[in-house]
């Protein structure tokens, strides 16, 4: 009877070791531990059905220190156009809140309502780690990019930011700026198979009795509403925060535009009509057009001001201090320009404020091009619209510097 007994607990555990190895082998999961994150992992799993039809869940893992004040992760190669999902502490510091996100550029990603993301089991706060299972079921496309889930690298970001954990359930909540981030690949075929609802708890349960226990811990400790689409759980006051991130992202648009318009066409165009033309009136013309210009600058201006002053903005110092240090030049520039008109016309000689005005005007128009060309990079725009802006720059730019040499040897030339 006992031999029958051994025999049969033999044979269960035989089963299964069995059933773990199976799982193994279904329910592939790829990982990916940032070397330098301290302590931060992500996995992911492609169900085997999701592969082959191309669409589908998803499910992928985020995990860390819940010392962190947010920790997150993105389908994209970069800012502009990712579909992020950042965790944080819950407003109890026991549970975790899952925030999907749409990247526009170097400011706070805008809260996704339309992203269908779950929370599931053993996802929380325990034993000083934030764990978030999540379950996807629209990352094949988003507004912004597309992932091709049989891909053997697809493009990944991750960041995290230090400090006290936020505590908010918000979804929209404002995250201050991430203290490290980086790109990264998974390679989907590695993550390939299996049909469970949950791959990291029945990874976890099938681990061992320890893990068992703390599974059972973090799954005490889990999201209230872990079946909920994010939609379904969002604060009352994200409308705001939603529309104040789109404010200052038309902001930002209407800002790049009037700038690049100013630099590339307006400041040039009006240096180029007093070098190649000649009639009565082309003093006030090439007065008026670059008063026009200065007005529009002004108007730029404004507009970075206001981005500034968004909560949600994140700006890097270099692009406003040189924009600001730009229109502090133009401010002189109608003043010198008049006193070097009423000299020439009296004297025909070129006085000092005639050189300031000259050279005055060169350096701030380069410099304004030069800083369209750092806001591009600041915005995290795409790689095809900085080389647009190049190219249109540099030809502009080309143009009027080789116009300007060509002048100066003509009258050198008529002064021989």
């Amino acid at each position: 009877m006992r031999l029958l007994a051994f025999a049969s607990a033999l044979s269960l555990d035989l089963l299964a070791d069995h059933e773990v190895a199976a799982l193994t082998v279904t329910a592939q999961i790829a990982k990916y531990c940032p070397s330098d994150s301290g302590g931060i992992c992500y996995r992911l799993n492609v169900p085997e059905q999701t592969a082959s039809s191309g669409n589908g869940d998803i499910f992928f893992q985020i995990q860390g220190p819940s010392t962190k004040q947010w920790i997150a992760v993105g389908q994209g190669t970069g800012m502009t156009g990712a579909n992020i999902f950042v965790i944080y502490a819950d407003g109890s510091g026991t549970n975790v809140t899952l925030s999907p996100r749409l990247g526009k550029g170097h400011f706070q990603p805008l809260f996704n309502s339309e992203a269908q993301v779950f929370l599931l089991e053993g996802s929380g706060i325990a034993n000083c780690q934030m764990t978030a299972n999540v379950r996807c079921s629209n990352c094949g496309s988003w507004s912004g990019g597309s992932m091709d889930f049989t891909s053997n690298k697809a493009s990944w970001i991750w960041s995290v930011n230090n400090g006290s954990p936020l505590k908010s359930d918000s979804q929209s909540a404002n995250l201050n700026e991430h203290s490290d981030k980086d790109k990264f690949t998974f390679d989907l075929t590695q993550a390939r198979g299996g049909n469970s609802l949950n791959p990291f708890a029945d990874a976890a349960a099938s681990a061992s009795s320890t893990s068992s226990a703390s599974t059972t811990t973090a799954e005490s400790n889990a999201y209230p509403n872990a079946a909920s689409t994010a939609s379904s759980t969002r604060d009352g006051d994200n409308s705001g925060s939603n529309a104040d991130d789109e404010t200052s992202l038309r902001a930002t648009i209407a800002h790049g535009t009037i700038m690049g318009f100013t630099f590339i066409i307006v400041f040039p165009l009006g240096a180029l009509l007093i070098r190649l033309c000649s009639f009565k009136a082309l003093v006030w013309v090439h007065a008026g057009v670059q008063i026009f210009g200065y007005i529009l600058a002004l108007t730029g201006l404004s507009l970075g001001i206001f981005i500034g002053m968004v909560p949600t903005f994140e700006l890097n110092l270099y692009h406003p201090i040189i924009g600001i240090i730009v229109i502090a030049l133009l401010v002189f520039q109608p003043i010198l320009g008049l006193l070097h008109h009423r000299i020439h016309r009296t004297s025909l000689n070129i006085s000092f404020y005639s050189v300031i005005h000259v050279w005055l005007g060169r350096v701030a128009i380069t410099l304004g091009i030069i800083n369209g060309g750092l806001g591009l990079r600041l915005a995290d725009n795409t790689s095809k619209g900085a080389i647009v802006y190049g190219i249109i720059a540099g030809v502009v730019w080309s143009a009027w510097v080789g116009v300007m040499v060509l002048t100066y040897l003509k009258k050198q030339g008529s002064s021989t």
